[in-house]
């Protein structure tokens, strides 16, 4: 993975998801009806409820971590690969085979193995593609739900739900694929306004691991002549 592609992947996602405006809780439901008017946007309640109950499953787990895999389509190309990736709340951990991204809630860095450099940023200011928590918090609140359908995959039944922006942005819609009996994640597609797709799929779930705070701190004695880049 070319380093500059890896980055503008990064921003075009973090600027999709930070451009986004919450809407404030006025809503009004109809008596009996499966779904709600919120600031004159309709809602579907029973796709509302799937994703906050996949958050809620999160928290549970926390801390967990899980295996991924990851297929991104953009006007540069294909780009794919697998990973893992470690939660704990704001902080977190994916180790890919082609990068590395610590963050410990305070600071971010982000290893590229192919050029042995690590940046460091502000984790507010960091890149947000592979922080799967933040993307589903994030979208929770940012983006309409609704319920597609359920169906099979890898051998999992799930719900899928269909989130779409409720103001403009690079991110055009985000799916999601959780499991009916868990909660749990089990696919994870975004699509952009500029015909990206990034698609990501999740198994080896491991909850309520034991960890430490420096798991999630870029130890750069593991990474013999690494090149530090202070970004902040």
């Amino acid at each position: 993975m070319k380093k500059f592609t890896l980055i503008s992947l990064f921003l075009i996602f973090s600027l999709g998801i930070n451009c986004q405006t919450a809407n404030k809780t006025n809503s009004s439901a109809r008596k009996g009806s499966n779904t709600e008017i919120r600031n004159g946007v309709v809602i579907d309640k029973t796709a509302q409820k799937i994703v906050n109950d996949v958050i809620s499953q999160m928290k549970k787990d926390t801390p967990f971590s899980f295996s991924f895999t990851y297929d991104i389509k953009d006007e540069d190309g294909k780009i794919q690969g697998k990973g893992t990736f470690l939660s704990n709340n704001s902080k977190y951990v994916v180790s890919a085979d082609k990068f590395s991204n610590y963050s410990d809630g305070k600071t971010m860095w982000n290893y590229i193995k192919k050029s042995n450099e690590a940046e460091i940023t502000d984790a507010e200011d960091g890149n947000t593609m592979f922080n799967f928590v933040k993307i589903i918090n994030t979208s929770a609140k940012n983006f309409r739900p609704k319920l597609i359908r359920q169906e099979i995959f890898n051998n999992i039944k799930c719900n899928i739900v269909d989130l779409t922006p409720m103001k403009n942005g690079n991110i055009s819609k985000i799916r999601i694929y959780s499991s009916v009996t868990d909660n749990r994640l089990h696919k994870l597609e975004i699509s952009t306004y500029s015909s990206s797709k990034y698609v990501y799929t999740f198994s080896n779930y491991n909850a309520n691991k034991k960890i430490t705070d420096k798991d999630f701190v870029f130890d750069k004695t593991r990474f013999p002549g690494v090149k530090m880049i202070d970004l902040r």
